[in-house]
C-alpha cells in the first residue's frame, strides 16, 4: 500500500455483505443493508451501529477491549449483541481539543438536578432560553452513564486514565478475542492504541477503528477521521506485519482487521502430544 487512498478500493475496501464470510460462526445473522446516507451526513448510531451489532453478533467475543467510553452507548451495543465481558477506557477528565475546548459537551437545560451528580459544568451567560449552562459528556458520572443505567455495569471494567499511559502488561497476549480503538484522535494516540491492543489481541482476534474513512472528502472535513487515517498510515507496515486481513467497511466509518492465527503443528508432534497428555 503506498497511501491512504489505496483503502478506496480492492483488496482493502470490501462490503458489508462480502464481511459475513469473515466469521465461521455467523451461520442464521445476516448482515445488515447498506445506508444509503452519503458518508459527509453519516452517525455512529444510525449508519454504523448496525454494522458494529452484526460484528459483535457473528464474532461472539467473550472479552472485548474499547479504548473510548464516552457515555457508553458502544459499550452498551456489544454488551446487548453478545455475552462479553467490557474493558473500557477512558480519561476521566474527558478530551481537549488542540485549541483547548472540550472535544464533547452539551448544553442543559432546565433544573441542574435531573443531570448527574459527578459533573464537569461551564456557564456562558445567558439567552433568550435561560442560562447557557454545558456539560462536559465524556467526564466524570457521563462516563459510562448509558451501560449503568440500563444495568449492565456488572459487566463493564471501567478504566479511568490517559491510555498512552495504561499498563497492559496484566493482560496475556491472548486476552481479548476483540478490541475497538475509538478514543483519543490524533495519530500519535492512534498509533498507541493500535499497537497496545495487538498486543493482548488473541491470535484470529478482531481488531476494529471507529472514525476510519479513507476518502479525500471526508477526510479534509473531518478532524477526527484526518487524525485516525493518519495513524493507520504510519503504521500500516506494522499492522501488515500483524494482521491477517485488514479492510474498509465501504461505505462506512470502520476499519476492520483480524490478527494472525498461531501455526499449526505438524500432525506428528500434535499426536505425540496427545499421547504424552
Amino acid at each position: 500500500m503506498e497511501s491512504i487512498d489505496d483503502f478506496c478500493k480492492s483488496p482493502y475496501a470490501c462490503s458489508i455483505k462480502k464481511v459475513e464470510g469473515f466469521f465461521s460462526s455467523s451461520y442464521g445473522i445476516l448482515a445488515p443493508q447498506r445506508s444509503q446516507h452519503p458518508l459527509d451526513q453519516w452517525s455512529l448510531e444510525e449508519d454504523d451501529g448496525p454494522i458494529f451489532q452484526y460484528i459483535y453478533k457473528a464474532h461472539q467475543p467473550k472479552r472485548h477491549l474499547e479504548f473510548g467510553t464516552w457515555q457508553g452507548w458502544g459499550t452498551t451495543l456489544c454488551l446487548e449483541s453478545c455475552s462479553a465481558t467490557v474493558w473500557t477506557i477512558n480519561l476521566p477528565d474527558g478530551e481537549d481539543r488542540p485549541d483547548g475546548t472540550w472535544a464533547y459537551g452539551q448544553r442543559v437545560l432546565g433544573p441542574q438536578s435531573t443531570a448527574q451528580h459527578n459533573i464537569i459544568t461551564a456557564n456562558y451567560g445567558d439567552d433568550e432560553l435561560g442560562p447557557r449552562n454545558y456539560h462536559r459528556t465524556d467526564a466524570g458520572d457521563y462516563i459510562g452513564r448509558i451501560y449503568r443505567e440500563k444495568g449492565l455495569g456488572h459487566r463493564v471494567h471501567q478504566i479511568f486514565c490517559d491510555s498512552r499511559l495504561w499498563d497492559n502488561s496484566n493482560f496475556s497476549p491472548d486476552f481479548f478475542d476483540s478490541v475497538l480503538i475509538d478514543g483519543g484522535h490524533h495519530p500519535d494516540v492512534v498509533i498507541n492504541d493500535s499497537r497496545k491492543a495487538l498486543q493482548v489481541l488473541r491470535p484470529g482476534g478482531l481488531i476494529m477503528w471507529h472514525d476510519f474513512c479513507p476518502q479525500v472528502n471526508i477526510r479534509s472535513q473531518f478532524e477526527s477521521v484526518k487524525g485516525v487515517t493518519a495513524g493507520i498510515e504510519q503504521i500500516f507496515p506494522e499492522l501488515q506485519a500483524h494482521l491477517e486481513r485488514l479492510y474498509w467497511i465501504k461505505p462506512s466509518w470502520i476499519l476492520i482487521g483480524f490478527n494472525k492465527s498461531k501455526p499449526k503443528k505438524p500432525w506428528v508432534q500434535q499426536l505425540k502430544e496427545k499421547l504424552l497428555n
